[in-house]
């Protein structure tokens, strides 16, 4: 059985389904009339015939292409009205290229960073939208080496200009003591009046709030580490931001700091390893109310590959790999001092993304992505986007880790609702899920009920196709379907005012319509999921696939 409202004979979930299907008919209607009231869209820049082949073979690689500039012009409410609760400005960041002309990026997430930016005015009912690279020090030296504004496909005529994780700058010379650099590429911060593009390639970019032209690196203090995580927590009760990344070279290992809402570093520790620190990819953390957990997985840099990673001989983030031989590094701190509770092997998964934390009594759960697959394969469908083809494998169950905080032993890791097996396709159930999001009223402080992720269904469209609302008491899932063409990207929940129920709410979300070949942003009310959306707002430029963000309220 299909989980594509059409064609679907699934009784188990037929309720859900017909929901579904109104929003999908509702979407595609409104896709019809859309034009008409659309600004039109700039002509088609030349596309290298692979690319063009790749695109056509499946049409969510489109999603991938190159983004414009666009300084601050108008989007198009064309369903609806914006909620006033969603009245403010919605950040996005993401790779704004993968590719250099013809020539593609070795990863995607070397790709050159990009922040999008709608404003929506509930009053008016009318939005603004802009679209800008973060001109980095690698985005600004492949600009002197090619000229274009960073969407030209002539861009990439002399190859790759520097260094990146995963992509080596084409010529030796160039790569031969150079460290990776920095794409600024995976989230939005709004910290200490600051509006910066995040990656833990390097340091905090702060963009303009408005305009979104790039003001320059931020500093907080020399004390902190090289890189600045995308995933960097805000404990809203205070401000602080807790933050960690790899030590400044020639130094090995991590530290993890902790920043004031005035931008002071009030504190650095190190990371602690089991012998000797290394090398290790950390993207995520878990926050409750006072403990900080971090995961490190087995994805390791082998002490024969060091060499040629640092020297620049061979690529950095490639050389890492997967290892059955050791276990997933478990780090408990302490969000006071950042002291260290528990440092330990857990059973080995892997995962990028964690969801929530919560306290219990002497309990400490943390809900974590787990991938259904193998790491390597994953990795592969990211070195090469434009050919990667997409199953349930490479994408996650939501786990709850119960962890004993006196001793550091994992309790129970369970699933937090049933989900899906390997061809199995049952929208009531958890399919493979990225980027959950949870309600902030809830979040670091207790349990949730609800659980909103990104999903891929399996089916025609062959990347991110749905969202899923899982249900943590009833261990059940509501499957909302993107109608065909239209691939969302994570989305931000923003709470109603004066309300009591965990799920009075807007999930505010980008998506990339292959048929304008442009983006939408999708307002939905989260406690009526599957009807149609609150409102729809067409942008009159294309938005790349985008990691995370954040929204600021008016």
């Amino acid at each position: 059985q299909r989980t594509h409202p059409q064609g679907s004979r699934d009784a188990r979930a037929s309720s859900t389904m017909h929901r579904a299907r109104i929003e999908i008919t509702a979407s595609r209607a409104s896709a019809r009339v859309a034009p008409v009231r659309a600004r039109k869209m700039a002509p088609l820049r030349a596309v290298p015939p692979d690319i063009a082949q790749a695109i056509a073979d499946a049409p969510w690689r489109g999603g991938l292409e190159p983004a414009p500039q666009v300084d601050v012009t108008n989007a198009i409410v064309v369903r609806g009205r914006i909620p006033p609760e969603c009245a403010g400005v919605v950040y996005r960041a993401g790779p704004g290229r993968t590719r250099l002309g013809s020539t593609k990026y070795a990863h995607w997430f070397d790709g050159d960073g990009y922040v999008a930016k709608v404003e929506l005015c509930a009053e008016t009912n009318t939005a603004t939208c802009a679209g800008r690279y973060v001109e980095t020090s690698r985005w600004l030296a492949q600009r002197e080496s090619d000229g274009g504004n960073g969407a030209d496909d002539a861009v990439g005529r002399s190859g790759v200009a520097v260094r990146g994780a995963w992509t080596q700058a084409s010529g030796l010379f160039k790569n031969l003591g150079k460290f990776p650099t920095n794409p600024s590429n995976t989230s939005v911060m709004v910290h200490a009046g600051k509006v910066l593009a995040l990656c833990e390639g390097g340091v905090p970019v702060e963009v303009d709030a408005k305009t979104l032209a790039t003001k320059g690196e931020v500093v907080f203090g020399p004390e902190l580490p090289m890189g600045f995580s995308a995933h960097s927590k805000r404990d809203a009760r205070d401000g602080t931001v807790y933050t960690w990344g790899l030590k400044k070279p020639p130094f090995i290992g991590l530290s993890v700091a902790k920043i004031d809402a005035a931008g002071k570093v009030t504190g650095v520790a190190d990371m602690p390893f089991p012998s000797t620190p290394e090398f290790a990819l950390l993207h995520d953390c878990a926050m409750s109310e006072n403990y900080l957990t971090f995961f490190i997985c087995p994805w390791v840099l082998p002490p024969a590959n060091i060499a040629g990673a640092l020297s620049g001989l061979k690529s950095f983030g490639h050389s890492f790999e997967w290892t059955n031989e050791r276990d997933t590094w478990m780090v408990v701190m302490r969000k006071s001092d950042l002291s260290v509770v528990h440092a330990k092997y857990i059973p080995r998964f892997s995962s990028y993304h964690v969801c929530d934390s919560y306290e219990n009594g002497d309990e400490l759960s943390v809900l974590v992505c787990k991938l259904r697959g193998d790491r390597a394969g994953l990795e592969r469908n990211f070195a090469d986007m434009y050919n990667a083809e997409w199953s349930s494998r490479h994408y996650n169950n939501l786990h709850e880790l119960k962890i004993d905080i006196k001793t550091g032993d994992v309790l129970s890791d369970t699933p937090v609702i049933p989900a899906n097996a390997n061809g199995e396709k049952n929208p009531s159930k958890m399919i493979g899920m990225e980027f959950p999001a949870v309600s902030p009223h809830t979040k670091g402080q207790r349990k949730p009920k609800y659980v909103y992720t990104l999903a891929n269904t399996d089916g025609e469209h062959g990347y991110f196709d749905a969202f899923q609302k899982l249900n943590l008491e009833t261990k059940t899932a509501e499957t909302r379907l993107s109608a065909s063409g239209h691939f969302p990207h994570e989305a931000e929940f923003i709470p109603k005012a004066n309300a009591n129920e965990e799920d009075a709410g807007y999930l505010v979300h980008f998506e990339y319509d292959a048929r304008r070949k442009a983006a939408n942003v999708v307002i939905v009310d989260a406690q009526r999921f599957t009807d149609m959306p609150v409102a729809v707002i067409e942008l009159p430029f294309h938005v790349p696939y985008t990691f995370h963000g954040t929204f600021v309220q008016a």
